[in-house]
C-alpha cells in the first residue's frame, strides 16, 4: 500500500512538472517567437500607409514616426480595426471625434463606414486631434498619447489631483496601464524613426507643430474622458 501511494506521488509530481515545462514553453514561444513575429508584420504593415502618414503629418505639424507609432499600437496598421468599445480604423477614432475634427477642417460629416474604408482620412482627423492635444499639453506628447486613450477630462483630473502631470507620472510608473501604453508608442515612434522607412533617413527632420492652430469654437465632444 505504501508503495503504491509512493508511486502515485511520483506520478503526480512528474505530470505536474511536464505541465509546468509545458506552460513555459507556450509563455516562451508567446513572448519570444510569436508577439515578435506579429510586431513585425505590424511595422511592414504601417509602412505600407507611410506615404499617408506623412501626408497627415506634414499637414498637421507632427513627427511622422509618432504617428506611424500610435498606428501600430492602436491597430497593428488595419485600417478596418474595430475595438470593443466601437473606436474605428488604423487610429481607432469614436465616431464623435471624428465628427467634431471633421466639423473644425470644414470635412463632411464621416460615418462609420467612411473611418473604416478611408485610412487617409482616419489619419488625417486623427492627426488633426493628437496635434490639439499636444498644444494642449505643452508639446508633451506622452501626455498627449495618455490624454487620447483616457480622455482630456480625465488626465486633467488626475494633474489637478497631483499638482503637475510630472507627479501623476511619478507616481503612475508601473501601474497605469494608459501610461505604459504611451511610452510603448514613443518606443514605436523610435523603431519606425530607426528602419528609416516612414521618414527615409536621407530626408531632414519635419519640422514639429510648427503651424498655428484656430481656436476652437467649442470643447472636443470627449472632453470629460
Amino acid at each position: 500500500m505504501g508503495r503504491r501511494r509512493r508511486n502515485d506521488r511520483g506520478r503526480w509530481i512528474h505530470r505536474l512538472f511536464w505541465l509546468g515545462v509545458l506552460a513555459f514553453a507556450g509563455w516562451f514561444s508567446v513572448e519570444r517567437v510569436a508577439r515578435p513575429v506579429m510586431t513585425a508584420s505590424g511595422y511592414r504593415r504601417v509602412e505600407g500607409y507611410a506615404e499617408l502618414i506623412r501626408a497627415a503629418a506634414s499637414e498637421f505639424a507632427l513627427d511622422p514616426n509618432l504617428l506611424a507609432g500610435f498606428a501600430l499600437a492602436e491597430s497593428s496598421g488595419r485600417p478596418d480595426a474595430v475595438s470593443p468599445a466601437g473606436a474605428l480604423g488604423m487610429f481607432q477614432l469614436m465616431l464623435p471625434t471624428a465628427r467634431e475634427r471633421a466639423a473644425l477642417l470644414g470635412l463632411p460629416e464621416p460615418e462609420r463606414e467612411d473611418l473604416l474604408a478611408d485610412p487617409a482620412l482616419n489619419a488625417r482627423l486623427s492627426a488633426h486631434y493628437l496635434r490639439w492635444l499636444g498644444r494642449r499639453y505643452g508639446g508633451n506628447f506622452e501626455a498627449a498619447l495618455v490624454a487620447y486613450i483616457t480622455g482630456p477630462g480625465r488626465l486633467d483630473g488626475w494633474i489637478r489631483n497631483h499638482g503637475s502631470y510630472d507627479s501623476w507620472r511619478s507616481e503612475s510608473v508601473g501601474e497605469s496601464a494608459v501610461l505604459a501604453y504611451a511610452l510603448r508608442v514613443l518606443a514605436y515612434r523610435d523603431e519606425f524613426a530607426a528602419r528609416g522607412v516612414i521618414v527615409p533617413k536621407a530626408e531632414p527632420a519635419p519640422a514639429v507643430l510648427s503651424i498655428p492652430i484656430q481656436p476652437e469654437t467649442f470643447p472636443p465632444a470627449n472632453s470629460d474622458g
